[in-house]
């Protein structure tokens, strides 16, 4: 889902998702055989690593996208659900190179925070004339990527995950991987490039549930696994909304639901992130105050712990599809039930 600077998409994915019956995810441990043989062990699980375990107490890492994006909203929303964060997420701008390579704003923000940070970074910046997937593929912009991990590294933030072209699945981003390889060839040269100055850096390799416009078979972009670190989805209640036990069934062993992914992740030797979900109010399909969708997506997190990199879930602006929680929430029902079991 897009993040509220200038975020395009709400309107745009109701023609994302298409279901199919459980089946459907029971066919994907087999397609997914082969690759858990070869490389469920070539590369170390990546998470939010904690000696003393997540901060919240949970069994695994949870975090949010807070409104304003700042440490102190991000306390106040760990005081309201009365369990300190774990993970904080935030989006640099996308305008130009500068946005992208240099967001000294979102990091002065968050450095020296206790908090593991999730950065949504765009692939190609928005507004720069003539940039292309293709030129990145060939590593034409492999300086800004050098560049990248040098400012961040500056910042105390290395060790960051990094949600780099998030949702490429869907239409509504200038990185949509419509041309599959050469988007995957574009993570592969990012992420050796920033290397070279932030070796911590951690990738997420993050789809928006459900068959997509833009790529419908999102495997088809997968980099290999010594380019990802974890495997992300974006999911809402919404499209279908999980107000019913078939749609909440739909969204968990659907096609490219939540299994599907959590296998393929698997498979690749990778855990699970689900780096945005929550509520959607008021939009076709949308799930509304729906204190149940709450309580599954719970439900799932607790029975794949051992698999999750993290969660966070969204609190975007105001608005028609707001499906913020806490005080003066219009999602009442989901905001108690967060508040009860997060």
């Amino acid at each position: 889902m897009h993040h509220a600077r200038g975020r395009r998409r709400l309107a745009a994915a109701v023609s994302v998702v298409t279901a199919v019956g459980a089946s459907g995810a029971l066919a994907l441990s087999v397609a997914f055989a082969g690759a858990a043989s070869a490389s469920m062990h070539a590369a170390p699980q990546a998470g939010v690593a904690a000696a003393a375990g997540p901060r919240s107490g949970l069994p695994w890492a949870s975090g949010a996208y807070v409104a304003t994006a700042t440490p102190a909203a991000a306390r106040a929303f760990g005081a309201w659900r009365h369990r300190s964060l774990d993970v904080v997420e935030d989006y640099s701008a996308r305008a130009t190179w500068r946005d992208i390579v240099d967001p000294w704003w979102m990091y002065q923000r968050w450095r020296g925070t206790p908090y593991t940070k999730v950065f949504g970074v765009a692939i190609l910046p928005e507004h720069v004339r003539g940039v292309s997937l293709r030129a990145c593929a060939h590593g034409a912009y492999n300086s800004h990527w050098r560049r990248f991990g040098s400012v961040i590294s500056s910042y105390g933030l290395g060790h960051s995950i990094i949600r780099l072209g998030w949702e490429f699945n869907g239409g509504w981003y200038i990185w949509k991987a419509t041309q599959p390889a050469t988007w995957a060839a574009c993570w592969r040269q990012i992420v050796t490039a920033a290397r070279t100055t932030a070796p911590g850096l951690q990738w997420d390799w993050n789809v928006n549930r459900g068959v997509a416009s833009a790529l419908p078979n999102p495997i088809q972009a997968y980099p290999g696994n010594r380019y990802v670190s974890m495997v992300g989805i974006d999911t809402y209640d919404w499209w279908p909304s999980a107000r019913t036990a078939a749609g909440w069934q739909k969204q968990l062993n659907g096609a490219q639901g939540l299994n599907y992914w959590l296998t393929f992740a698997k498979a690749h030797g990778k855990r699970l992130s689900v780096p945005e979900w929550g509520s959607i109010r008021s939009r076709p399909t949308a799930g509304g105050d729906d204190a149940r969708y709450v309580h599954d997506m719970r439900a799932f997190f607790a029975r794949n712990a051992s698999h999750l990199a993290f969660e966070a879930n969204f609190q975007g602006v105001r608005g028609p599809t707001d499906g913020r929680y806490g005080p003066g929430t219009a999602v009442p029902h989901a905001s108690a039930a967060y508040r009860a079991e997060f």
